[in-house]
């Protein structure tokens, strides 16, 4: 995938896994479109206001393209860079998995506030199963990420 330009095994699999991330961060929207809550015939998840609800889901969550374009123009950087050798991908690398940490964990904690990821919810809604199971793999990646570029030989170089 990264060629002869490629420093370690170590370093094509940390691309590959950022490009994961990447692509699950795509997935995500996809689940979002599936969601239950995005369709137009929704009944209930709220039971004193759905209506109500879903305005303030539907809005939080769009707000989040802008955000996770950043955090994959970044990562695609950070591979770009560690293909190359270049100490560039240790900054790039660091501050998209800050900015995947920082969107898995706002995202986490609304859908806990607002009882989406409840047993019976998640249950019953392949898209927010989806969505909790990227939201905690992007929360582990980040934090794999940050172990490895922190530790990686091109932050010293």
């Amino acid at each position: 995938m990264f060629g002869a330009h490629a420093t370690t095994r170590g370093d094509r699999v940390h691309g590959a896994v950022m490009l994961t991330g990447v692509l699950l961060m795509c997935a995500y929207w996809v689940a979002f479109y599936l969601s239950d809550v995005t369709k137009p015939n929704v009944t209930a998840i709220d039971p004193t206001d759905p209506a109500a609800f879903l305005r303030v889901y539907m809005g939080f969550e769009s707000a989040f393209p802008l955000a996770d374009g950043f955090v994959a123009v970044s990562a695609s950087l950070a591979i770009f860079y560690l293909a190359a050798k270049d100490a560039k991908a240790v900054l790039f690398g660091l501050v998209a998995s800050g900015a995947l940490m920082f969107l898995g964990l706002i995202d986490i904690y609304f859908n806990v506030l607002n009882g989406l990821y409840r047993p019976s919810r998640l249950w019953m809604d392949f898209g927010l199963q989806m969505e909790a199971a990227i939201n905690v793999t992007c929360v582990l990646l980040s934090v794999v990420s940050v172990i490895r570029f922190w530790s990686h030989p091109l932050r010293r170089a």
